[in-house]
C-alpha cells in the first residue's frame, strides 16, 4: 500500500494520540481534514500511532469499470464505495471512537453533556438508553449542547 503514489498528508495530535492522513488527492484530503473530531490539532508531520491512507479514485476511462474509493486504517480496509459521503462518513465515525479507545491524556465516558448554570451535566449510559432525547429536552430547556455522545475527563474527573 506505500507504493500507491500518496502525494499529500496531515498529522493530528489528540489526547496524546498522534493520527496521520494520507491521500492522492489534495481536494480528497481537504474533505477529510474537515470532518476530523473535535480537539484534534494539527501538528508538524512525523511518527504517528494511527495512518488512515483515502485513495481517491479516478473517473473510470472505460464503460462499464466501476472504481471505487478507499479508505484504510493502518492496512485494514474501513470503506470501499462509490460514494464520497460514505467514505467520510466512516471516516469521521472510525476517527471519533479511535479517539476515544487509544487516547492517553483523557478519559472519554459515553455520555451526553450539557452546560447548565455556570456548571455541566453527564448523563452516562449505553446506546439507545435515551442519552440523545435527554440532552434534547435539557438544551430545549435552556441548557447548552456539547455532546450526545461522548464526555472528555482529565486526571481529576473534570471535563
Amino acid at each position: 500500500m506505500d507504493r500507491l503514489g500518496w502525494t499529500v498528508g496531515r498529522t493530528f495530535e489528540a489526547y496524546g494520540l498522534r493520527v496521520g492522513m494520507r491521500s492522492n488527492a489534495p481536494e480528497a484530503l481537504e474533505q477529510a481534514v474537515a470532518r476530523v473530531p473535535p480537539g484534534w490539532q494539527p501538528v508538524p508531520n512525523g511518527e504517528v500511532d494511527f495512518l488512515y491512507s483515502l485513495w481517491w479514485a479516478p473517473p473510470s476511462k472505460r464503460r462499464g469499470q466501476r472504481n471505487y474509493h478507499l479508505l484504510y486504517c493502518g492496512p485494514a480496509l474501513l470503506a470501499r464505495t462509490l460514494e464520497p459521503a460514505v467514505l467520510y462518513e466512516v471516516l469521521a465515525h472510525h476517527a471519533e471512537q479511535l479517539t476515544a479507545i487509544w487516547a492517553r491524556d483523557g478519559l472519554f465516558v459515553h455520555a451526553g453533556v450539557v452546560g447548565w448554570q455556570g456548571g455541566a451535566i453527564l448523563l452516562p449510559g449505553r446506546s439507545m438508553s435515551g442519552k440523545t432525547v435527554l440532552v434534547k429536552a435539557l438544551v430545549e430547556a435552556g441548557a447548552t449542547y456539547y455532546s450526545d455522545e461522548f464526555a472528555v475527563l482529565d486526571r481529576e474527573g473534570r471535563g
